[in-house]
């Protein structure tokens, strides 16, 4: 017996295209919440929206519509079904009509448990064998889960034979084979048709009438998995219009699934290629054939409905109401989807009404992600305008270029400014402050005066800040981001990514070096619960410095600041450390030799793994200052630059001497702003602030960017300490390390005679060795 009925299968695949990732243009940002809100979806249905951003989806964009719209006061009385937007986003748990509640995680091993428990064997082939426990199911899990209980169920009665409990099975087993899953059966290769299998045969007019009712609902089974709606059809209805049938509940339930599958069938002889056809075939129709095939469609949706309407007008099958009203709302949305779409539009476009009772938003948005963005769509509804003016040219590709989006969110605005219609000019101004790159002066008053407890509060707030770094407003954007920041709004909203976001834009309008230090670190999103948007049960990751901060410090200081930085107590000890390592590797590199001991003294205090390779650097004499940073650089994997990686690992380990390269820097950057191993590319951030001596800055910057990378600089190093210190025990491994290097990575255009060299001389001067022994050729 298979309970396919418990699925709603129609409306799980339109769920499952939903459900997909964050558009391509959606940039990933480990640390602010680009696609979704890292709040949980309670609470931003309740109105705590944190910073709306405009490549929210559009679930996440209606909701917050809608919050303005009511504003905090009629928020709180207004209708919404608890874990409405939960629903909406992710489905109801375990589908509709949840049978997971009792099945067993294992859904197949609960079957062929109930298998041996009422035939008193093993079910054939062995588990190790069975094609279907080996691989994967391509019948539902509730059919396995409901095959078990009635199985189980039937084993228990006083007339359960072994003949008959075999034949049930029998006739089970080949139901799932119908379905796809023969245990006995290599599965078809990709591309390869469906193996057939045959219907079951009837039980004989002899049998007891009970074992041929329970037999008749497995028959209608198989003729569904075979897709025989007819057959299946006549004989579920048949089954619900027969009193006293053991299954009669779910005859008429099944009936309509098998009528409204019927209705959108496809046969599999169909190609790809036809389909798409058809769908150009659709698209290109006048408007009497349109007008047709919509007279068509909405006469199958009539006669689905009807079939739901004496399920709902039957009190016995409440439990089975949901599931049926479920099926209609499918219907509607793949028969006669631009009719549904204006329905649901309606409905959605009056903010006091429930968007989740039966799931009104979580259908809408499925449609809309098959037909919007359309234009005449746009104007149908208030809300759709508004989502699509927010997203501008992130989610979708406008009509009107993102100048004149904003053009269009001020007139809108202005225009219910001076109706006095408050709910509009609300969401209107909200648009108008997260577009454009100019802010018009009645536009900042207006979003100056937002009340704190509105729901759009730290967005507009957010908004300003950003205009104000953009239009050079730099004194008004640290007063405005430094009390957002000490806010008991931004506090209650427990939302890093809006807290993250306005780090970013006080970080980058920091006037000195030491006024950017509180606003480094960021608290990654990924922390929290996908689900939910709360805190997930894991460890919490701590705060990390994010691009805009190792961008900073690796192009945008003189080492002299970088170098200051490393004192300050505000920083965490680990991230200090690297800094001075950084520094110290930079005051080496560019000659700087009074400065290069204070690093590394600095250094020695605060690393106590590095303590005794600090101080011989201290001690040693001005040519063997360089040749002992570069041997620590290798040996512990220094860097003078700061890298998400390293940034805040307070871990230092000696490398495997195999394993060691000369990799420290790729290319140093030769100017400010310039990237090194920062996630810019992914990460939006607003630019580096400007700080410390941009003179030195520069002129230190343009010596580093003419370096070799760290191959390169390291070989010819490496081969004239072959002439200056050829007894030095180190040359044959650094010899080795030289070759190893040039294999990959970062290379200088004469990295291949430069491995050639280092080979040569590894073999000639030190071919006794064990690294001339482990360095058979060049690269």
């Amino acid at each position: 017996m298979t309970r396919f009925h418990q699925i709603g299968a129609l409306a799980a695949a339109l769920l499952t295209v939903a459900n997909a990732g964050a558009s391509g243009d959606v940039p990933y940002d480990r640390y602010a919440g680009r696609y979704a809100p890292d709040i949980a979806l309670e609470r931003y249905q309740a109105g705590q929206l944190g910073v709306v951003l405009p490549t929210y989806a559009r679930m996440y964009l209606y909701t917050a519509w809608r919050d303005v719209m009511l504003g905090a006061r009629d928020l709180k009385a207004s209708p919404g079904v608890e874990h409405g937007l939960t629903v909406s986003v992710h489905g109801r748990p375990g589908g509709y009509g949840d049978w997971r509640r009792n099945a067993p995680d294992d859904v197949y091993a609960g079957w062929r448990k109930a298998v041996s428990a009422a035939a008193k064997r093993e079910l054939l082939p062995p588990a190790d064998k069975d094609n279907v426990a080996t691989t994967y199911r391509a019948c539902p899990d509730s059919s396995y889960a409901f095959a078990a209980q009635t199985l189980t169920d039937l084993a228990r009665r006083s007339d359960a034979t072994p003949a008959r409990l075999e034949a049930w099975i029998a006739t089970q087993r080949q139901v799932f084979r119908i379905c796809g899953d023969d245990p006995e059966v290599r599965r078809p290769g990709y591309g390869q048709p469906k193996l057939a299998a045959a219907q079951p045969a009837a039980l004989p007019a002899s049998e007891a009438l009970y074992w041929r009712q329970m037999q008749e609902y497995q028959l209608a089974s198989a003729a569904f998995y075979a897709e025989d709606y007819a057959a299946s059809g006549k004989l579920f209805t048949r089954i619900g219009a027969t009193d006293q049938h053991p299954l009669r509940h779910w005859g008429a339930y099944l009936s309509l699934r098998t009528q409204a599958r019927a209705a959108t069938y496809v046969p599999p002889s169909v190609s790809q290629e036809e389909r798409w056809k058809q769908q150009r075939a659709i698209a290109q129709e006048g408007p009497e054939a349109a007008a047709a095939r919509a007279a068509s469609q909405q006469r199958k949706v009539d006669a689905i409905q009807e079939a739901i309407d004496r399920i709902l007008a039957d009190a016995s099958l409440k439990d089975l109401h949901e599931d049926a009203r479920a099926i209609g709302r499918s219907m509607r949305s793949q028969l006669t989807p631009k009719t549904r779409f204006a329905e649901l539009s309606k409905v959605l476009d009056d903010p006091r009404a429930d968007p989740y009772a039966d799931d009104h938003l979580g259908d809408w948005r499925l449609l809309a992600n098959q037909l919007l963005p359309l234009s005449p769509l746009r104007k149908s509804a208030g809300f759709i305008d508004w989502i699509q003016t927010i997203q501008q040219c992130y989610g979708y590709k406008p009509e009107y270029t993102c100048a004149q989006e904003h053009e269009h969110a001020l007139e809108q605005w202005r225009r219910y400014a001076r109706e006095g219609n408050k709910p509009q000019a609300r969401v209107w101004l909200m648009a108008a402050a997260l577009s454009g790159d100019a802010m018009p002066a009645d536009l900042e008053q207006a979003s100056l005066q937002v009340a704190a407890d509105a729901p759009e509060y730290l967005t507009v707030r957010y908004a300003l800040a950003r205009h104000y770094r953009t239009g050079k407003q730099a004194d008004k954007a640290r007063a405005l981001e430094d009390a957002v920041l000490a806010s008991p709004q931004l506090a209650a909203a427990a939302s890093p990514s809006a807290r993250n976001l306005f780090r970013q834009e006080r970080l980058a309008i920091a006037a000195t070096p030491a006024e950017a230090v509180p606003y480094l670190l960021r608290t990654p999103t990924e922390s929290r619960d996908a689900d939910s948007g709360e805190k997930a049960s894991a460890k919490p990751t701590g705060e990390e410095l994010a691009s805009d901060g190792q961008r900073w410090l690796n192009s945008g200081l003189a080492t002299a600041d970088l170098y200051a930085l490393s004192a300050d107590k505000r920083l965490p000890a680990a991230l200090r450390a690297r800094i001075a390592i950084a520094a110290w590797m930079r005051f080496d590199l560019l000659g700087q030799e009074p400065q290069a001991i204070a690093a590394a003294q600095r250094i020695e205090q605060s690393v106590p793994a590095l303590a005794a390779d600090m101080h011989k650097y201290q001690t040693s004499n001005t040519q063997e200052r360089r040749h002992l940073m570069l041997l620590s650089a290798m040996k512990w994997q220094l860097t003078p630059t700061l890298t998400w990686y390293n940034a805040t690992r307070d871990e230092f380990a000696q490398a495997n001497p195999d394993d060691v390269t000369a990799s420290m820097w790729c290319k140093l950057p030769a100017r400010p702003g310039v990237t090194v191993e920062e996630d810019t590319a992914i990460e939006v951030a607003p630019p580096a602030p400007e700080t410390g001596n941009g003179a030195v800055r520069d002129k230190e910057l343009a010596q580093l960017g003419a370096l070799k990378t760290a191959t390169g600089f390291v070989g010819d190093h490496v081969l004239r300490r072959v002439t200056a210190v050829p007894k030095d025990p180190d040359l044959p491994w650094l010899l080795y390390v030289v070759v190893q290097s040039t294999r990959g990575g970062c290379l200088d255009a004469d990295a291949k005679a430069l491995s050639k060299n280092a080979f040569t001389v590894l073999g000639k001067r030190y071919g006794n060795t064990e690294w001339s022994r482990k360095t058979p050729y060049y690269y």
